[in-house]
């Protein structure tokens, strides 16, 4: 007779994301959600481009899941001690510090699109001799404010006693996974200072062959190693949870977000990818055992190891800062209707304006282009008359909030709307957003297709996130990348995964059978727009960003101030002489010719 309930054994998730934690139970023996509970993550913004959250607070959220989920399943009749492990996905990057002896956090953890460290990357590019790629043959990753270690440099640099605690090692230095395995294993009294193997590699630290700790990386950032976690596999115990609901069952899971959501879609093989949708946007492709070394712009990273004597999966990757958060951005800061799965599908139907359904004709500074595009699957008669107005001029929308990462690694630049004229409407902008996740997921595609030439061409997307919750955006991400997209009906692949990492690490689950058990049924969607079409929006879109970059910083009060001072007030008389010598010495070159011919 089984020792478990009619649900067999029960593995927990631990989840943080950008704007929430949650904890989630399932049912092994078929990734069954049997209860979840979140709760919202306040970010914290003290100065425009920064971004952090309390750890403490972050701390307590998932005591408050954990705690609700466990009252839950008394209510739905099932025993609690059914649970044989928990596993832990969580946002990469971020950075916490706190004290050894006293718990307390020496700052505020510094999120991953957090943009403070701007002078810190300045300063690294200088000393690598002005090229984002030094590094990278080692770690997979450029120089960028994305990464862990400019943080940690950052915090070392402005923060009164993280210097001095980091040398003395009187302090640990982690991802907020380190953060939470220290605090569920018993924090100052017993916890265990670790991470795992995919969130190592985001940190710029971490050699990408031995997958340890590099001197030569952590001596470039200034770092004692010795505040670092140790670096485990995905998949194995480590350690016990020490109080609470859910006290003695073992952590046997640990993996970066995005690498869950790949295991979570089933990419267990090189040449399969995906793509989630979130703040963020983020595609990760298989390369199996072999690390490659992108030269267009996308990051080397570990995939994933399941098991310490398991061998590690690579993977390529592209990383666009602004995804979901461009909607986010219209909804709450712009008050602009970005709701649009909804009774009402009014907006959904005003998507299908010009610039996506129907032949159009554009009048946006990036010239004039016919664009015809094919019938997609929603019947005609669900659309609304299309205006053939002024209306229809194209806006372009580059949502770099936090400067532009792949393809281009480009932290001056900020965001770009174009094409605006007193016609324009709330949704076309809207519309703007969307087309731009849709634009740098396939510049990502071409770079991918550049480093992988010898490769068969992808023959699918996968996606997921909530984005991707949108109705018509897969469908308008197949258009416009020309690509087969499939979603799988799943509400969190980066928990499925998580949870797949700790049954096969409790042996509950296989990877033989991990697939044809729990694999979800998904919706297909295959390109159906004129491809010239989308190559020409495609075309204008990138020297919309080629114009964003170009651009850089926003000019401050005093570069105007610097501005104004230099201007000539004999500007426009000067400026004009060259054309006016050009005129006249044409003419006189005219006459002489006339003369010469005469003569």
């Amino acid at each position: 007779m089984s020792k478990f309930g009619r649900f067999g054994p029960l593995l927990g998730t631990i989840y943080v994301g950008n704007t929430l934690s949650k904890f989630l139970i399932y049912a092994a023996r078929n990734a069954e959600i049997l209860t979840c509970h979140e709760v919202s993550l306040k970010q914290l913004s003290p100065k425009p481009g920064w971004i952090e959250y309390d750890p403490v607070d972050v701390w307590k959220t998932i005591i408050e899941c954990i705690e609700v989920c466990i009252r839950n399943l008394v209510l739905l009749d099932i025993n609690p001690q059914d649970i044989i492990a928990v596993g832990l996905t969580n946002q990469r990057e971020t950075v916490v510090v706190w004290s050894v002896e006293s718990g307390e956090v020496l700052h505020n953890a510094i999120a991953w699109n957090d943009i403070r460290c701007v002078e810190t990357v300045q300063q690294l590019l200088r000393k690598a001799k002005n090229r984002p790629n030094y590094l990278k043959e080692v770690c997979g990753l450029v120089i960028s404010t994305n990464f862990s270690a400019v943080k940690i440099k950052w915090l070392m640099d402005n923060v009164a006693g993280v210097r001095e605690a980091i040398d003395s090692v009187q302090c640990h230095v982690g991802t907020l996974d380190s953060w939470i395995l220290w605090n569920l294993t018993g924090g100052v009294e017993c916890g265990v200072h670790m991470t795992d193997v995919t969130n190592a590699s985001r940190t710029m630290l971490m050699n990408l062959q031995t997958r340890k700790w590099d001197k030569s990386l952590c001596s470039f950032f200034q770092i004692n190693p010795h505040v670092l976690p140790q670096i485990r596999s995905c998949s194995e115990t480590y350690g016990f949870i020490h109080r609470g609901p859910l006290q003695g069952i073992p952590i046997a899971g640990c993996i970066g977000d995005q690498q869950a959501a790949l295991l979570g879609q089933m990419c267990f093989r090189a040449e399969q990818a995906q793509c989630t949708y979130d703040e963020g946007c983020f595609l990760l492709v298989n390369t199996g055992q072999e690390i490659i070394d992108s030269d267009n712009g996308l990051l080397s990273t570990v995939a994933f190891q399941l098991g310490p004597t398991a061998p590690p999966y690579y993977a390529l990757e592209g990383a666009v800062a602004n995804s979901g958060s461009a909607v986010t951005w219209l909804r709450e800061n712009l008050l602009l209707e970005t709701e649009i799965n909804q009774n009402s599908q009014t907006l959904a139907n005003s998507m299908s304006d010009s610039t996506f359904f129907s032949p159009i004709q554009s009048s946006s500074p990036f010239g004039t282009t016919p664009l015809v595009t094919a019938a997609t699957s929603t019947p005609p008669n669900s659309l609304l008359p299309i205006d053939r107005g002024p209306s229809n001029a194209e806006v372009i929308f580059i949502p770099a909030f936090s400067g532009i990462y792949s393809p281009y690694w480009q932290h001056k630049p900020r965001g770009m709307l174009i094409g605006l004229t007193s016609h324009t409407s709330s949704r076309q902008v809207v519309h703007s957003a969307y087309e731009a996740t849709c634009f740098q997921t396939r510049q990502i595609l071409d770079a991918l297709r550049k480093d992988c030439h010898t490769w068969r061409p992808l023959a699918k997307l996968i996606v997921g996130g909530e984005l991707m919750e949108t109705p018509f955006l897969p469908q308008m991400l197949s258009d416009y990348c020309n690509i087969d997209v499939e979603r799988p009906q799943i509400s969190s692949p980066a928990t499925l995964g998580a949870m797949l990492a700790t049954g096969l690490a409790m042996d509950v689950l296989t990877l033989e059978n991990t697939q044809a058990l729990l694999a979800p049924p998904a919706d297909v969607h295959h390109p159906a727009m004129c491809q010239a079409a989308s190559d020409a929006k495609y075309k204008r879109w990138r020297k919309a960003v080629r114009m964003c970059i170009k651009s850089g910083t926003v000019l401050t009060d005093e570069d105007s101030e610097d501005e104004e001072k230099d201007i000539d007030p004999h500007r426009n008389v000067t400026n004009s002489i060259p054309g006016s010598l050009f005129i006249v010495s044409s003419f006189a070159l005219v006459i002489l010719a006339e003369i010469l011919r005469i003569f």
